[in-house]
């Protein structure tokens, strides 16, 4: 699917700014930037940058932060709803935490147990994401433009076509080197984009 045929955001869906939602949910909690950093993993600065609206995090950081904070994703960005084990090319829905950022298309299907997430990831021109390390390992393959990821020191340009294989502990940051946008299939193991389960009776 070319990048023109994506699903657009609809602009019609105003959303208040991560930041402000982020920072009013900590305060409330007593949780300070340095506790809610050690829980993470994410520096107190780029915290400090996400409750300003300087920066948006990428869709794994704001599930680490959701969870942090007791709240499910869905407090800071619509969550499309699982359509079982079949995800169907017309019906998939497209989502994104900023206007103007990343979007992602979800790919995975949704099920009790279900052990990796998976995306199709659009990277806007000029973007920078945040240098990030966590547990797990992570699978990309381009499939359009040029995308440079910095891992341990190490850069790789990507073409489309290369794929990526690498251990999320090693510290990781891609940016986006196309002149326009370029998209990624992207495969981790976060269960990003699920709803916090409600034990019964609550």
């Amino acid at each position: 699917m070319t990048e023109t045929e994506r699903p657009t955001p609809p602009d019609a869906m105003p959303r208040p700014p991560v930041g402000p939602l982020m920072r009013a949910m900590r305060r409330r909690l007593d949780v300070t930037l340095a506790a809610l950093s050690a829980e993470t993993g994410l520096s107190s600065g780029y915290l400090s940058q996400i409750e300003r609206d300087l920066a948006t995090p990428s869709l794994g950081a704001l599930t680490r932060i959701a969870h942090a904070l007791g709240a499910d994703i869905a407090q800071f960005m619509p969550v499309p709803r699982g359509s079982g084990i079949l995800n169907r090319a017309a019906t998939r829905e497209t989502t994104w935490i900023r206007a103007g950022g990343m979007t992602y298309q979800r790919l995975h299907g949704d099920f009790p147990g279900a052990t990796f997430s998976a995306f199709d990831i659009t990277l806007p021109e000029g973007f920078v994401g945040e240098a990030d390390r966590h547990e797990g390992e992570e699978f990309v393959r381009l499939i359009s433009g040029r995308v440079e990821f910095r891992i341990d020191g190490s850069s790789y340009l990507m073409e489309p076509g290369d794929t990526l294989h690498f251990r999320s502990d090693m510290r990781h940051q891609a940016l986006n080197r196309a002149a326009g946008p370029s998209v990624l299939f992207w495969l981790g193991p976060s269960p990003v984009l699920r709803l916090r389960e409600t034990p019964h009776g609550q």
